[in-house]
């Protein structure tokens, strides 16, 4: 915890200092009359003002949320509450009570030095309690306070302590919506107060202290600490059995039911910490302005209900969204029971894959890119794990970056990052993002007793081993979605008394990362929403998360966690005691499923009608060559290399050389088409080469017009994969049907063209190279390749490619993937350096023949539309969403004849 300020411990000295000089006035003076002439003008009141409900707002500070009032109340003379109540209230509010004249000197002094400590303790009599809560404000000053002790000792003259402390027990709010003993006994108990015992009697006691906080209805542990207070007080006196058990209490009820009902206690909950009482709450007539907002709001309810119709009545949802620019809650849900059940958004559960982007977040702080590359083969065993580690469904990517290990959820890779920064690394971010320091008494985010590391963080932290609440996760990714700023997660804008007495939510946050960190975190997260379709029609960054049910194939919590730049949404799904989670189906429920469909769903209602804003540009912070790709015994070889572990098949092997003989080279462009191609082919066509273009075919959805100008001027096309997944460890049946969707996507995008080659992802052909070939594409490897997805520097790109070049040699560069600025730059010193060295430009050889694609053949001359008309500032496709109009086919579609045999191999 950071120290207190100068400034915070000048102005609670000061308000000791006037404290004490109010009181010690106020007592000295008695000898010259003052203090009697003080307290003689300040009368009692005539007649106790009624409770006046609260009303709760939404942010708009008039669309009403609830109303908040001691709705049952009914006064009962003293002799009608049992003694044994009346006992435990004097143990736990005021032991003295028969002793004093209305005022303890020494309560009043021990609470002045807990305030000027920053701490806070009960200094009121019963007496001067009643005062206050019958006849004044909750207000903290000094004023109030003088008052409040000249009207407690008037009311010792004017009343008997009997009366004094029958008025007390019948005004105290006791939570519950009951206001007075009677009420609460019934609340509580069921019954009638004078037959309440001791136990029952430390209950209610207990609960005067905190009316929310100390209900065994909504924290038992608390509520069972403070009894055993107050009995440990009554034994010591001698007046309990030593035998006393906690009695049993009715559940609580739903005073506002619904899912509203879990907001107003948390807004209760709020407003205790900022000294506004539950009993001020429910009877002084409160306008509570909060942070929701009624769209979203509904949009959480009525999300969350159609989601969950028809579905197994065991399963529990909790969704909470906040805005990255305050930390106000926006939509809050819960459970749907009301007002006293429990909340499912303050249960702390495995957050799952929804934590690697904070292991993202310490990589990046700690100078490891998000271009980085790893070894995410599976399993792996680290040594600090005893058992092998290893990625959903057995994945595997030898070489990836982290952007493909987020996108795919690869354990392997983040665990890796976490074993090289250290776990306390990562925890220590996960706290500066949103996490608290401490659950329940507790450090957060370790092990606990009878783990293997009580009090410390493994390295499990990058796989989401441990809990955390929906809210704080939430925080968590506001923070991310606020460039890096931290805010006070809050349910409360403001609140105004009848006595003027007021509260606003807090100003400011604290910037946890740099803006370009959380750009970086924004641009991996995007690609995820991208690639697995979650986009709620604007700009997104997201990510899914599932923990699993102990050593099976089922699930026990579901996430799906994301933001845009104006909401940060956490979605969980799981049941009361963890177990498998299975939806109507009978099938396993996953991040990617339901969780993901209401985070889908409710983004897009409750954003509803507003602007689109767009994600930060990538910042590409740190160093891309920090990862261990090639350097733990998986794999020694870069991604981009044709003689790989997975060889293609004999007969089926990648081309490597141009068409012709000679001094010629073939230049070949991977992982487009991007906002980078039009560079490209503007360069291209000054200089009037015909090079090849292995596009993604998600992104010739993005990028058709693209497309279209790549064919007009007679380059060719290579298939380079649906998704860019790494296809070369699959079944050649997988392979096949990942090639048929993106040639299904090459021909939406461009009807008619003709795909010539096929290219594997990371080179890693294997299987894939006779999928491709029997598609009517020629599998296309290379020679030269410069490295350039490690953004070297642009003479280093020329450098490698002059070092590596040879006659009829096949070039491996990049428009898309990344930033491919530098590339550019290459190109613009290269080429004209290689047309003066006598190099000419040729295509790549074929071996397999290929055939259109279905559709109009394409128009063979340029479009009469500048190629600058395709938006400048279009996202590379890794990097935003795709726009919802250019998905590609759902159907595949047949592949081309001509496949490729032994005899019409490489040569």
């Amino acid at each position: 915890m950071p120290q207190e300020s100068t400034e915070k411990r000048t102005v609670r000295w000061r308000r000791l200092v006037a404290t004490s000089a109010a009181v010690l006035t106020f007592w000295s003076c008695a000898g010259i009359g003052a203090a009697e002439a003080y307290v003689e003008s300040v009368p009692v009141p005539g007649a106790m003002p009624q409770p006046q409900a609260s009303v709760l707002y939404y942010r708009d500070g008039r669309t009403i949320l609830a109303r908040v009032g001691a709705t049952d109340h009914n006064d009962v003379p003293l002799s009608a509450i049992s003694p044994e109540l009346r006992r435990a209230v004097l143990l736990a509010e005021d032991r003295d009570y028969y002793d004093h004249a209305g005022v303890s000197l020494r309560g009043v002094a021990r609470a002045m030095v807990a305030d000027a400590r920053g701490g806070r303790q009960g200094a009121s009599t019963i007496t001067q309690q009643y005062a206050r809560n019958a006849f004044l404000s909750q207000r903290v000053t000094v004023d109030r306070k003088v008052r409040e002790l000249a009207l407690a000792v008037n009311l010792e003259r004017q009343y008997s302590k009997d009366d004094i402390l029958e008025r007390y027990l019948n005004t105290i709010y006791y939570g519950r919506g009951a206001y007075g003993i009677a009420a609460a006994a019934n609340a509580y108990f069921g019954i009638t107060p004078d037959r309440l015992d001791f136990a029952q009697g430390a209950v209610l006691a207990a609960v005067i202290k905190d009316p929310w906080g100390f209900d065994p209805g909504h924290d038992a542990t608390a509520a069972r600490q403070r009894w055993d207070w107050v009995v440990a007080a009554g034994r010591a006196n001698g007046w309990v059995d030593p035998a006393l058990r906690y009695p049993p209490v009715r559940p609580a009820g739903s005073a506002i039911g619904g899912p509203l009902g879990l907001v107003v206690d948390q807004v209760e909950r709020e407003l205790s910490g900022h000294g506004i009482t539950s009993q001020e709450l429910h009877t002084q007539g409160l306008k509570v302005v909060t942070t929701l907002d009624s769209a979203a709001q509904q949009a959480a309810m009525n999300t969350v209900a159609a989601q969950l119709h028809g579905q197994p009545a065991a399963l529990r949802a909790a969704l909470v969204s906040v805005d990255p620019a305050t930390g106000g809650v926006r939509a809050y849900y819960g459970g749907d029971h009301g007002s006293g059940y429990f909340d499912n958004a303050t249960a702390a559960h495995p957050a799952a894959s929804t934590f690697k982007p904070i292991v993202l977040a310490a990589a990046l702080r700690d100078g490891i890119a998000y271009r980085s590359r790893w070894d995410g083969s599976s399993p792996r065993l680290f040594p600090d794990r005893g058992v092998p580690l290893r990625n959903p469904d057995d994945l595997q990517c030898a070489d990836c970056t982290l952007q493909h290990a987020m996108v795919d959820s690869l354990n392997t890779p983040f665990y890796a990052v976490t074993a090289q920064l250290g776990p306390e690394r990562v925890r220590e971010m996960a706290v500066r993002l949103g996490v608290p320091e401490r659950y329940d008494g507790h450090k957060s985010l370790v092990d606990l007793k009878g783990e293997p590391t009580p009090g410390h963080t493994r390295g499990d932290i990058a796989m989401g081993r441990y809990p955390v609440v929906p809210g704080d996760l939430a925080t968590v990714y506001a923070t991310l979605a606020g460039n890096g700023v931290r805010h006070q997660r809050h349910f409360v804008q403001s609140v105004a008394g009848a006595d003027g007495s007021g509260y606003s939510e807090p100003d400011g946050g604290t910037v946890a990362l740099t803006p370009q960190i959380a750009a970086d975190v924004s641009t991996v997260l995007r690609a995820v929403v991208n690639e697995n379709g979650f986009t709620p029609g604007r700009p997104a960054a997201a990510k899914t998360g599932s923990q699993q049910w102990r050593d099976t194939a089922d699930n026990q919590d579901a996430w799906m966690a994301g933001y845009t730049p104006e909401l940060a949404t956490v979605v969980w799904l799981g049941k009361a005691t963890p177990g498998p989670l299975r939806d109507a189906a009978g099938k396993p429920v996953e991040g990617e499923t339901i969780p993901a469909r209401i985070w889908r769903d409710f983004t897009r209602s409750a954003l509803q009608g507003r602007p689109v804003t767009p994600l930060p540009a990538p910042a590409h912070v740190g160093r891309a060559d920090a990862g261990d790709a090639g350097k733990t015994g998986h794999d020694t070889e870069s991604p981009d290399t044709v003689a790989d572990r997975h060889a293609a098949p004999t007969g089926y092997e990648p081309v490597v050389h141009t068409e012709h003989t000679g001094k010629r080279l073939a230049l070949t462009f991977d992982d487009g088409p991007s906002e980078y191609t039009p560079a490209v082919l503007d360069l291209l066509a000054k200089y009037h080469i015909k090079a090849t273009f292995c596009v993604v075919g998600e992104n010739a959805g993005w990028y058709p017009q693209i497309m279209r100008r790549i064919v007009a001027e007679g380059h060719l096309l290579c298939n380079h994969s649906m998704h860019h997944d790494d296809l070369g460890i699959v079944p050649e049946a997988t392979s096949r049907a990942d090639i048929e969707a993106a040639d299904a996507a090459i021909a939406e995008a461009v009807p008619g063209a003709t795909v010539t080659y096929y290219r594997a992802p990371y080179g890693d052909f294997g299987p894939s190279a006779r999928a491709g070939a029997k598609a009517g594409h020629t599998p296309l490897g290379w020679v030269v390749d410069p490295d350039d997805w490690l953004l070297p520097g642009a003479d280093t790109i020329v450098s490698r490619i002059r070092q590596q070049l040879t006659p009829r040699a096949v070039v491996l560069v990049h428009d898309g993937g990344g930033d491919r600025t530098q590339t550019i730059e290459a190109l613009r010193k290269l080429i004209p350096g290689l047309l003066a060295d006598g190099w000419t430009f040729d295509q790549p050889e074929t071996t397999v023949t290929a055939e259109p694609l279905p559709g109009p053949a394409p128009e063979t001359t340029a479009p009469t539309t500048s190629p600058s008309s395709e938006p400048s500032s279009s996202p590379s496709p890794s990097l935003s969403a795709s726009p919802s109009a250019s998905a590609s086919p759902s159907g595949p579609v047949s592949p081309a004849s001509g496949a490729a045999s032994p005899e019409n191999g490489t040569p």
